[in-house]
């Protein structure tokens, strides 16, 4: 019998995919978007995703912990929804490939500006390929490893106490200019991962909802917290034109025995990131191996880490890495919110479909 993932694991793995690049730029994404104090729309966006992480919990509870592949070919012939995996896959194995490529070119900008692309490609290819050697258990338990070396980095918010002040949040909720709907989108960007729970529901012991609602609840209180110590230790007007105001907040604090704590934080978060690649990608690989049961797993991961690494050369600045990103998120939301209805209402069909055979 094949191990299967503890809630306390899935938790764990929900937070590592979901908290990426986006976390040093949610401060500001968050303040143009919903505007003064603006950490409030964090509140706000979280309980939209618990909602739909509950349509999540429902695929789970009414498909009896059955895979999607099973729900859907209930109903369905496997070849008809084979271009539809496929096309999963592709928006899958994009988002992890840039999702790279933003994390690279950020160190790049930031502290290396010498050292080639291909350097950390090359490290994040051969990372990415021993994890998705393993089975999802393997990768769960290297991601709570994983996460016990990089939470720690949530205790610098305490440094920032002593100049923490109110006053500087100002009395305004939401007021200024705003940009509800794309500036929305981007802070909620930085939820989704959630959507690749519906992959995990086979492999986890009981109690799965509850550890993806515990998952993203630590997200979501890291950006919020976060966010909050960014307007009560900068202002909103600063918040608004530095670009990674959590960068800027961490080079406030000093260390005698480190030099720029910066410099290691955000080498640390490559560790996040690759989670989150390695997540992304295991989700496509399922859905390829599922659709070509022929092909090798070793295979799959090979051949998707190639054509990542390949396409990560094509958008060379950030700014051309975030209209990608852009258009991949609309895909994605979509996918997170539109699967699990789609799934609900198939698990319906195949009870109706029950009913009447045995009539």
């Amino acid at each position: 019998m094949k191990e299967k993932l503890h809630p306390f694991q899935v938790a764990l793995l929900i937070y590592m995919i979901q908290s990426g690049v986006t976390l040093f730029s949610i401060p500001r994404l968050s303040a143009e978007a919903f505007g003064t104090n603006g950490w409030i729309g964090i509140v706000i966006l979280f309980g939209i995703v618990t909602l739909n992480i509950l349509l999540i919990g429902l695929v789970n509870k009414y498909g009896h912990g059955q895979s999607l592949f099973i729900i859907i070919e209930n109903i369905f012939p496997k070849w008809l929804f084979v271009p539809f995996y496929l096309f999963l896959s592709i928006i899958f194995t994009l988002l992890a490939t840039l999702v790279t490529k933003k994390y690279i070119l950020l160190l790049q900008m930031l502290f290396f500006r010498d050292t080639p692309s291909i350097v950390f490609v090359g490290m994040f290819f051969i990372l990415s390929f021993f994890l998705l050697k393993g089975c999802i258990y393997e990768i769960g338990k290297a991601t709570v490893i994983l996460f016990f070396m990089t939470i720690w980095t949530m205790l610098l918010l305490t440094f920032h106490l002593s100049e923490f002040s109110f006053t500087r949040m100002t009395t305004f909720m939401m007021k200024g200019d705003k940009d509800l709907f794309s500036g929305g989108i981007n802070v909620f960007s930085a939820f989704l991962g959630y959507e690749l729970s519906l992959f995990l529901i086979p492999y986890v012991q009981k109690n799965f909802t509850k550890g993806v609602f515990f998952g993203n609840a630590i997200t979501s209180f890291i950006y919020i917290s976060v966010s909050f110590v960014c307007y009560g230790f900068f202002s909103f007007e600063y918040i608004i034109h530095d670009l990674y105001p959590v960068i800027s907040l961490i080079e406030y604090v000093k260390f005698p025995f480190v030099e720029r704590v910066e410099n290691l934080i955000f080498t640390l978060f490559a560790l996040k990131v690759l989670i989150t690649v390695v997540m992304y990608l295991w989700a496509s690989k399922e859905l390829i191996s599922h659709s070509f049961q022929k092909l090798r797993p070793n295979f799959i991961s090979l051949l998707l880490l190639t054509v990542g690494t390949l396409i990560s050369f094509i958008p060379d600045i950030i700014r051309e890495v975030d209209q990608w990103l852009t258009w991949l998120t609309y895909f994605d939301i979509g996918i997170a919110f539109l699967l699990p209805i789609f799934l609900l209402l198939l698990i319906g069909l195949n009870k109706v479909k029950q009913k009447k055979v045995t009539l």
